[in-house]
C-alpha cells in the first residue's frame, strides 16, 4: 500500500515557515482565455516543488509525445531543480512556463514573504518549448 506524507521536509530552509502558494494556470494565446487548473499551500519549498512535478506530469500526460518529452527531460533535471529550491529559500517566486502551440502553461511557487505581483527574473524558471 502506497502512502504519502501530507508534510514534506524541505531541504532548504524557507524565510517564512509553512507559507508556499503554488498555483497552475493555462491560457490560450490567440483569445486570451485562461483557466486555473489547481492550486495548493505548501509548507516547504521541496514541497511545492513535488506538487509543481506532479501537475507538470499531468500536463506532460496530456501534450504530443515531442511536447511531453521535453517537459519530462525538465523535471529530471537535478540542477535545474536545486536552483528552483535555492531560490524558493531566498523567498522568491519560480516558475515553470510550458508551451505547446497557443497554450501555455504557468505553474508558479510563491513564497508568502515575497513580494506581491514579483515576477521573477529572467532565468529564475524554466520555460519548456
Amino acid at each position: 500500500m502506497l502512502t504519502v506524507q501530507t508534510r514534506f521536509p524541505s531541504p532548504v530552509p524557507l524565510p517564512v515557515p509553512d507559507a508556499v502558494r503554488c498555483v497552475c494556470l493555462a491560457y490560450v494565446t490567440e483569445d486570451g482565455r485562461s483557466f486555473r487548473l489547481g492550486r495548493h499551500p505548501s509548507t516547504s519549498a521541496w514541497g511545492a516543488m513535488l506538487w509543481l512535478s506532479w501537475r507538470a506530469a499531468h500536463i506532460a500526460d496530456q501534450l504530443d509525445p515531442p511536447a511531453a518529452r521535453r517537459v519530462r527531460a525538465g523535471l529530471a533535471d537535478e540542477g535545474t531543480t536545486r536552483r528552483a529550491l535555492e531560490q524558493l529559500g531566498r523567498g522568491e517566486p519560480y516558475l515553470l512556463a510550458i508551451h505547446d502551440g497557443p497554450v501555455h502553461y504557468l505553474l508558479s511557487a510563491t513564497p508568502v514573504g515575497a513580494v506581491p505581483g514579483a515576477v521573477p527574473a529572467v532565468g529564475a524558471g524554466s520555460a519548456v518549448s
